[in-house]
């Protein structure tokens, strides 16, 4: 089974508007907030896989541990999808009962606190793996090597060595279905640095370079937030305001909301 499937996105529970409220929200908020814990640790499954395949002695048992867990999570995100489902389609209905959505959503809501637990175990994994490997050399046509080294050197802070190597990702293999995440990651580096102008140049990229992409919410997200630190408030709050509009149903559109509140 492959690592990347930690990265199933999490289905917003669709709900009659009737229904809504703020139990509701906080459920939404808490979906959102493990959408986005999911998505970040993409970047270190990909690296996690160049270690099994250098260091396979060091990570025999370590990796066992990890693929049970990435079934349980698996598991859990199926049961959810099927719970939102089944609750998609009872909006549609109007004899859909409050007290057996109640229960369905008491369930979602269990679920999720499984998923929050087993993706803290994944982490806890993820702390206690071998260091991450220096790459002194990049094998040519390796993306993944590629990827892998310069989120490596994003994790120990050498910001620019990762910004020159997600640049080269992107140069190099520009239809790759990293290739909007290594964009991303170059905004990061910038925001981590402090530059945040050259951040918000970097996120701006994403859009602009890969539109379909689906690091884009998380771009323009990442990009509201950085205005407002900026103290543009304004300008942040327009480009929170066009996520929501433009990705509606995203998770990002949710912590957008959630932040347009503050």
């Amino acid at each position: 089974m492959s690592f990347k499937v930690i990265t199933t996105a999490l289905l917003a529970v669709v709900l009659m508007s009737s229904l809504s409220g703020s139990g509701l929200g906080f459920q939404k908020d808490r979906e959102a907030q493990l959408k986005l814990a999911l998505d970040e640790l993409k970047a270190e499954v990909i690296v996690l896989e160049r270690q099994v395949r250098t260091m396979q002695e060091t990570m025999d048992k370590n990796s066992g541990q990890l693929n049970t867990l990435v079934t349980q999570i698996v598991d859990n995100v199926n049961a959810i999808r099927q719970a939102q489902s089944r609750i998609a389609e009872g909006s549609n209905s109007a004899i859909q009962s409050v007290s057996g959505l109640s229960e369905q959503l008491s369930s979602t809501n269990q679920r999720i606190d499984r998923l929050s637990e087993q993706l803290a175990q994944v982490r806890k994994l993820v702390e206690n793996l071998p260091k991450l490997p220096t790459f002194t050399q990049i094998t040519p046509g390796n993306p993944d090597q590629l990827f892998a080294a310069a989120y490596g050197d994003y994790s120990r802070g050498n910001y620019d060595l990762a910004i020159s190597e997600f640049r080269q990702y992107v140069e190099t293999y520009p239809s790759s279905e990293m290739a909007d995440n290594a964009q991303y990651w170059i905004g990061e580096c910038y925001y981590s640095k402090k530059l945040l102008n050259e951040a918000i140049a970097e996120f701006d990229k994403v859009s602009i370079l890969f539109p379909k992409g689906d690091k884009v919410p998380g771009a323009r997200f990442k990009k509201g937030v950085t205005l407002m630190e900026l103290g543009q408030q304004d300008a942040g709050r327009a480009e929170l305001t066009a996520l929501i509009k433009l990705f509606p149903r995203s998770n990002e559109a949710v912590l957008a909301r959630q932040q347009l509140e503050k």
